[in-house]
């Protein structure tokens, strides 16, 4: 992993293409046509955001109010209490789809992710199973932000 890629955590193809369209699908309203692309550009974000112990960064993907983004501004305020960094944060994508206006159905899981402890020790965190969710799009200020996600058991 190259030096910048360590400290984003991020994967060496960082300044991908694909990795760029993403990201500037967040800020396009009219992105609306690619709600998958606009996912991924935000759940870039997330990961460089918890690999920088950011919340303002964090806080930037998530509409005011959204209770996802509320658990993962604890989850990121209780890694920084601790000193601790997450690295490889990234949502694995098995599937994601449309299912209603602004609205995906994806079928996803937490990626192979570090914690790096503020001795530096790095630590594997636990991955979890696939995870099949309905996540709301909403523009606000502007950009796509994830409005709600829901669960579907």
């Amino acid at each position: 992993m190259d030096e910048r890629a360590h400290e984003t955590g991020t994967s060496s193809d960082d300044g991908s293409v694909s990795d760029l369209i993403a990201i500037l699908a967040t800020l396009l309203p009219s992105a609306a046509a690619s709600p998958c692309l606009v996912l991924d550009g935000l759940d870039l974000q997330r990961e460089i955001a918890y690999a920088q112990a950011n919340p303002s960064g964090l806080a930037a993907i998530y509409a005011t109010g959204s209770t996802a983004g509320a658990a993962d501004d604890r989850a990121l305020a209780d890694y920084r209490a601790r000193g601790i960094r997450v690295i490889g944060a990234d949502l694995e994508r098995r599937s994601c789809e449309p299912s209603g206006p602004e609205t995906v159905r994806t079928i996803e899981r937490l990626g192979p992710a570090v914690a790096v402890l503020p001795d530096g020790t790095e630590r594997a965190l636990p991955r979890d199973g696939w995870n099949q969710r309905d996540i709301a799009l909403v523009v606000e200020d502007g950009r796509w932000r994830i409005g709600a996600v829901r669960s579907i058991d």
